[in-house]
């Protein structure tokens, strides 16, 4: 195996762990917002904490799930056209609109590095609430599903490079779910 395809299958390895870890914060999201349930009108007594950590599980499971999702292809694609094309057609159209995805993706990661370091050094709070949690930890979160997101982006812009300098069928994300 190549360092090239090696490093195409960290990064692939990476996604798979951390999108099958998150798909566990799912469950928990579920049992925080059927506990609040029962606290509020079994007991009458709502907590002040549930509705934000839901939200931030959520967003949690949403960002670190996105390069999980694009490993396994889950994205929109425009079917109706794409499955006509060969695999070259198909690496080429890849790979142009890929450099939009990798373009767009650089931008959100270093966005999301500027807000995740501000909301660090100046210790943000949601102020919103009355429970107040830091915001910091979901705007890293935020920022590394961002990183894992942009990653797999690359890989997949790689692989369809390789396929069209190449000219040999495109090399597959190994040991992918689904």
């Amino acid at each position: 195996m190549s360092k090239k395809n090696s490093l195409l299958y960290l990064v692939d390895k990476v996604n798979d762990k951390v999108g099958s870890f998150s798909s566990f914060v799912v469950p928990l999201l579920g049992f925080l917002i059927l506990f609040e349930v029962i606290m509020r009108y079994a007991f009458n007594r709502p907590t002040i904490w549930v509705h934000d950590t839901s939200q931030f599980l959520f967003g949690a499971a949403y960002m670190l799930g996105a390069g999980y999702t694009l490993l396994l292809r889950g994205h929109v694609n425009m079917d109706m056209l794409y499955i006509r094309f060969s695999k070259r057609g198909k690496a080429l159209a890849d790979a142009a609109t890929g450099v939009l995805v990798l373009a767009f993706l650089s931008v959100l990661v270093w966005q999301s590095g500027l807000m995740a370091w501000e909301s660090i050094i100046f210790n943000e709070h949601l102020t919103q609430s009355v429970f107040e949690p830091p915001l910091y930890p979901i705007k890293i979160i935020f920022f590394l599903g961002c990183i894992l997101f942009l990653l797999q982006a690359l890989a997949h812009w790689v692989r369809d490079v390789i396929v069209l300098l190449a000219k040999v069928e495109k090399p597959a994300n190994t040991e992918t779910k689904g």
